[in-house]
C-alpha cells in the first residue's frame, strides 16, 4: 500500500522538475534507530535497524527539497503473558534542506521535514494501526568518492504523537545512519 503512494509521488517529482546536471540526488542507506517511546523500547529493545531512501532536487544554490522514506520492524515478548508481539514504524518525510559548498571532498547539510509516521502493532490476535503527522530533522556529512558519488553520515530525530487505546504514543526516535548516494 505504501509503495503505491510513494511511486506516483516520485514519478511526478521526476517529471515535473527539469533534469539538469547534478540537480537531483538519491541515496540509500541504513540507520541505527533508538525509539523515543518508553513502552516500545521495553517491548522491542533499545535499538533497531532501519533501511532508508532519500531523493532530492536542488532548487536554488544550496537549498533543496527532499522526499524520504524509512521503516523499522521489531518482534518482542509481552511481559507476564509471554505472548509474542510484532510492531513496525513507517516514516514518510517531505521537506527542505541546506547544504554547504564542498570543501575538497566534504559537504555538510541540514534539513527539516514534515513527517507522516505510522505505527502498526500485532499482539494476542489484535492489530492496532495509527498514522500521525510530525516532524523530522537531520544533520549530515557527505564524503564524495567521485564527483557525483558520495557516502553520507547522518544524525536525526523524527517524532509524531498519537493516541492509541487512550494512551499517548510517540512514533519515532533518534537515528544515526550511513548511506551511499548519487547526484544526477
Amino acid at each position: 500500500m505504501k509503495k503505491i503512494v510513494i511511486v506516483p509521488i516520485l514519478l511526478a517529482l521526476a517529471i515535473a522538475l527539469p533534469a539538469q546536471d547534478g540537480k537531483f540526488f538519491a541515496s540509500i542507506g541504513a540507520s541505527a534507530f533508538a525509539p523515543a517511546d518508553a513502552r516500545f523500547k521495553e517491548l522491542y529493545g533499545d535499538m533497531q535497524a532501519s533501511p532508508e531512501l532519500k531523493l532530492g532536487y536542488n532548487l536554488y544554490r544550496h537549498f533543496y527539497f527532499w522526499l524520504g522514506g524509512s521503516f523499522v520492524s521489531a518482534t518482542g515478548t509481552i511481559p507476564v503473558l509471554e505472548a509474542e508481539a510484532k510492531a513496525s514504524q513507517m516514516f514518510l518525510s517531505f521537506g527542505a534542506g541546506w547544504e554547504t559548498r564542498r570543501r575538497g571532498r566534504l559537504q555538510a547539510d541540514l534539513c527539516a521535514a514534515l513527517l507522516m509516521a505510522g505505527l502498526r502493532e500485532e499482539a494476542m490476535d489484535a492489530t492496532v494501526s495509527k498514522w500521525a503527522p510530525g516532524f523530522d530533522v537531520r544533520a549530515g556529512l557527505r564524503y564524495f568518492l567521485k564527483k557525483k558519488i558520495f557516502l553520507g553520515l547522518t544524525l536525526g530525530y523524527a517524532s509524531a504523537s498519537a493516541e492509541i487505546d487512550a494512551k499517548d504514543v510517540v512514533i519515532g526516535g533518534v537515528r544515526i545512519g550511513g548511506s551511499l548516494g548519487l547526484r544526477f
